[in-house]
């Protein structure tokens, strides 16, 4: 019996055992029926929003080093420049652009040292013609024919002081020219008409002895530091000649620095200051301090740059200030131009990030940036597309009907850089010091180019390439 019911025990235990493990799982809650909104109308209901995309990949980060040399001679670039990094850095966000503004004695020194190291800036800021190309030649800059356009380049003005072998090596950002500046108040006190400034060398030497006669220096300068001696050579040297070409043909062995027209010049300047045209201390005062010495009022003219003209004004006034050609004392056809160039840029060989450098060149010719850059400066920049409406003060427009219509080279961009410096620059001093006769500053003249092929026969092929170039 006992075993009957542990038996009938079991068996009810297991029947409730299977019953527990076949009984149906929890319900689910039912789910929450949403409110669906009224019906709008077709013309209110909101459209559809699209799958938004992937993230653009972001633009690599570029970061451009620019050195540059230009507020000394033109003041206000300062403003330009930051202004002109601000707008493009906001427009090109993975762009960061660092600016060094150079000193004058240290823009060549430094950028040869940059050039042997193969490191440095991205964008170098460069004189015209031979200041540029013996970079190309030395393989410190790159052409720019494939990463600016034909289209846009062909606005730059200047361009040919920066080609070389059907390549172009740099471009222009602003024009510097050599006018020549007297003030008409002093010229009124020594009986001098400002109306009718002097037009041959005869009547600038007789000028100079009627400002002497009131005891003011009739034209100012320094030539400590040499600059000023590549100036005058630039401005009084080309009177004898056609063209900048003779200049070259010279500088390759065509002819001699000592031929008659070549050597004429130093007897000219030597005239100057027989007549007492020039401060006595002229060798004692570098550039700048010669230039003071004119916006200060102490000096009636001087041999001057129209990027100076808008700064000087704010010291001298405009009224104070009067503009003509150079004197003649020749006749040949440079005699009759307005000397000027494009100081501009190039960018360097080994620059991880040309293109953008590029772009960033040419945004500082845009419309905008190169009103942006006469307003701030009053200079002219080298390219044709401004507005010229924009110049308003009588002074400016007369150096934009020069530069627009007899403009000239600037001989200093088409000689070798040692004859300019070991001739130009040295023998000025040595003419004011009384040191040289005019003669022996000619065939000092010659003995520098002389040495200049025998050292640097690369540099005469190249150079003799380059003159060929022109017609």
């Amino acid at each position: 019996m006992r075993t009957t019911l542990k038996i009938l025990s079991l068996l009810v235990l297991i029947s409730l055992l299977i019953g527990a493990c076949s009984s149906p799982a929890a319900p689910s809650p039912a789910p929450v029926e949403t409110q669906k909104p009224a019906e709008q109308p077709a013309e209110t209901q909101k459209p559809v929003e699209p799958t938004a995309k992937p993230p653009e990949p972001q633009a690599e980060e570029v970061k451009l080093v620019v050195w540059w040399w230009g507020e000394q001679e033109a003041p206000g670039a300062q403003k330009f420049m930051d202004e002109t990094i601000q707008k493009y850095q906001e427009a090109h966000p993975n762009v960061k652009i660092e600016a060094v503004l150079q000193s004058t004695d240290a823009l060549i020194p430094s950028f040869q040292s940059a050039a042997a190291a193969k490191q440095g800036p991205d964008i170098q800021y460069f004189w015209g013609g031979v200041w540029t190309l013996e970079n190309a030649w030395s393989n410190a800059i790159i052409p720019l024919d494939d990463l600016i356009p034909a289209d846009e380049m062909k606005h730059y003005i200047n361009n040919f002081e920066r080609s070389y072998d059907g390549k172009q090596w740099g471009i222009g950002w602003y024009m510097s020219g050599n006018p020549m500046v007297f003030n008409p108040e002093l010229f009124k006190q020594a009986g001098l008409d400002p109306q009718n400034p002097p037009k041959t060398w005869d009547e600038l030497k007789d000028a100079c002895s009627k400002l002497n006669a009131i005891n003011v220096t009739p034209i100012a300068g320094g030539l400590k530091d040499g600059w000023f001696g590549g100036w005058l050579f630039s401005i009084l040297s080309r009177q004898s000649h056609d063209s900048f070409k003779e200049f070259m043909d010279a500088s390759v062995g065509n002819a001699k620095f000592t031929d008659p027209k070549f050597a004429e010049w130093w007897g000219r300047l030597a005239e100057l200051r027989d007549a007492g045209c020039w401060n006595k201390d002229i060798n004692s005062l570098d550039y700048q301090q010669g230039q003071d010495l004119f916006v200060q009022g102490k000096a009636a003219m001087i041999f001057g740059n129209d990027t100076f003209l808008k700064g000087w004004a704010d010291t001298l006034t405009w009224d104070k200030m009067g503009v003509m050609l150079v004197p003649k004392y020749s006749s040949g056809k440079m005699a009759s131009e307005y000397v000027t160039t494009a100081q501009g840029w190039g960018i360097t060989s080994w620059s991880a990030h040309p293109k953008e450098a590029a772009d960033f060149l040419m945004f500082m010719h845009t419309p905008e940036r190169l009103s942006a850059w006469y307003n701030y400066t009053g200079v002219l920049p080298a390219d044709d597309r401004l507005d010229a409406s924009l110049i308003k003060q009588p002074i400016l427009q007369q150096i934009y009907k020069w530069d627009t219509s007899i403009a000239g080279a600037n001989l200093e961009n088409f000689i070798p850089s040692m004859l300019d410096e070991q001739s130009n620059f040295a023998g000025t001093q040595l003419l004011f010091a009384g040191d040289k006769t005019p003669e022996e500053l000619a065939a000092m003249a010659e003995d520098v180019i002389t040495k200049w092929r025998e050292q640097n026969p690369d540099a005469v092929k190249n150079f003799t390439n380059w003159a060929a170039s022109f017609k």
